[in-house]
């Protein structure tokens, strides 16, 4: 077992470390399912070379962690995690470029934080996205999607550090159309052990009743999320990908199968939404993973066909190789 004290001293000892060092961190309240227990070691760089520091301070005592952004996509198991969590969620600069019309934010700025940004400045392109959950480094390592848009039809390139590289390097990638597929980034496929320090995106510069018109539609999305239940429970929003050679939806396919309103322990399949699961106030990580399973099961029985999840469900050790 690593000493998370020495780990301390390792991070204090490399430069003028800037954020939170945490011990026996409840991770629960840190993702939006709600569940899980503990890390021994949280740490939450406020700023680019703090998260540096960090990561040489980790590397330096041999020690595997993960690094996690809003939570959002996340089921931490009911025991905890042995390792290090490195949280971006306190990488929060948010900056725009009136001449190349682009904003950037860095990894922890949440989704709503870049719509009320670029709402006060009468910026336009990013309505899709209101009401969605988490932060940009997660919406771009995920190709989050919203209404029709995903991340990377606005995103122009993106700042990473590869975590298994000793000289920690920030890395600059430039987007290509070729690299993105549906909810699917180059940070899974070829860039996989980068973690994203922050993406730049492009935005429109709006005027008069088109400045209305984009606040009507972020407050309709909204609204929309709202009716379908999605701020009514815990929950991490939608549990499987789309297949689109299913010829549906998945949460369609979980409707058809008869599984809207299954529940093991205090995890339910959400009785509006196939494809949501909710806390409905007692909620375990195993109840989660257990009902996940379940819906797999008897998709793949009843229909042959094999549903991915969209949600992570973190192993409660990692034996050499660090998650991102």
């Amino acid at each position: 077992m690593y000493n998370v004290r020495k780990i301390e001293e390792n991070i204090n000892m490399w430069g003028h470390f800037q954020g939170k060092i945490l011990f026996d961190e409840d991770l629960a309240p840190r993702t939006t399912f709600k569940v899980g227990g503990k890390t021994p070691l949280f740490i939450e760089p406020e700023n680019i070379d703090s998260f540096i520091c960090a990561l040489k301070a980790l590397r330096k005592e041999h020690v595997p962690f993960f690094v996690l952004g809003g939570g959002s996509n996340i089921v931490v198991p009911d025991e905890g995690v042995t390792y290090p969590i490195i949280s971006t969620g306190g990488l929060k600069s948010l900056t725009y470029d009136r001449q190349l019309q682009c904003v950037t934010c860095q990894a922890g700025v949440t989704i709503k934080e870049l719509i009320d940004f670029c709402l006060a400045k009468g910026l336009g392109g990013v309505e899709n996205f209101a009401g969605l959950p988490g932060t940009i480094g997660g919406a771009v390592f995920m190709n989050a999607r919203c209404y029709d848009v995903s991340i990377s039809d606005i995103l122009i390139s993106a700042c990473y550090v590869d975590l298994d590289n000793p000289h920690n390097e920030i890395q600059q990638y430039i987007k290509k159309d070729v690299d993105w597929e549906y909810k699917v980034s180059p940070f899974q496929t070829f860039l996989k052990g980068n973690t994203v320090l922050s993406g730049t995106f492009t935005v429109k510069v709006l005027s008069g009743d088109k400045i209305g018109e984009s606040q009507a539609l972020c407050q309709k999305y909204i609204e929309d999320r709202r009716t379908k239940g999605h701020f009514s429970y815990p929950s991490a929003g939608s549990v499987f990908k789309n297949n689109r050679s299913f010829g549906m939806p998945s949460g369609k396919i979980v409707d058809e199968v008869g599984l809207r309103g299954m529940q093991i322990g205090g995890a339910q399949v959400a009785p509006w939404h196939g494809n949501f699961i909710i806390n409905t106030g007692h909620a375990t990580a195993k109840d989660i993973l257990q009902l996940t399973n379940s819906i797999i099961d008897k998709v793949f029985e009843k229909k042959g066909w094999k549903l991915e999840t969209e949600i992570i469900f973190l192993p409660k050790i990692i034996v050499s190789k660090n998650l991102s």
